[in-house]
């Protein structure tokens, strides 16, 4: 794989890859305990632990996967009644206190796991150190930060900018 193609599929497919693998494990995982629990009288911990990571990388990885598809939730009904150049701007302003708040929590994040390798915290079920699953939270805060950039970046760069809501003015923003 070249590695133009490695980054166009990051681009494009990274975090759509993730989520969907992470929602497919988190429901094979509910179902294997559906069936053992009410067919065989059994249960398997290990598929609830897991089931539980699935979920829990889904939702990081799909809050990550809506920033690149630009279909995060915004309440944008009051900046829609303010002419399109000073609703732009607090969109921008929205964006930069957002990619403050997920600085904030990769710092934090990376503190938390940080102190998770200095300490010896197993997961009960699957055996696996705790700092493995709990990176996941300032890496996705990371990825939603690039990306956001990145959407700047190309704003930048073309000088168009699609923005995710119906600003007054059909007229792409330069």
């Amino acid at each position: 794989m070249s590695p133009s193609t490695l980054m166009r599929w990051f681009n494009t497919k990274f975090e759509s890859t993730l989520c969907v693998i992470s929602l497919v494990v988190m429901s094979c995982c509910v179902f294997l305990q559906v069936i053992l629990r009410y067919v065989f009288h059994q249960s398997a911990p290990w598929a609830e632990e897991l089931a539980i990571y699935g979920m829990v990388f889904s939702v990081y990885f799909g809050t990550a996967l809506a920033v690149t598809e630009k279909s995060h939730v915004r309440i944008l009904n009051l900046v829609q009644l303010f002419p399109r150049k000073i609703a732009v701007g607090l969109i921008v302003a929205g964006d930069a206190v957002w990619c403050a708040f997920n600085i904030f929590m990769v710092v934090h994040g990376v503190d938390y796991v940080g102190l998770l390798w200095d300490t010896h915290f197993i997961s009960p079920s699957l055996g696996i150190e705790q700092r493995w699953p709990q990176a996941v939270v300032p890496f996705c805060f990371a990825l939603m930060t690039f990306r956001i950039l990145q959407f700047y970046y190309r704003w930048l760069r073309t000088g168009t900018c699609e923005l995710t809501c119906d600003l007054p003015g059909d007229e792409p923003v330069r």
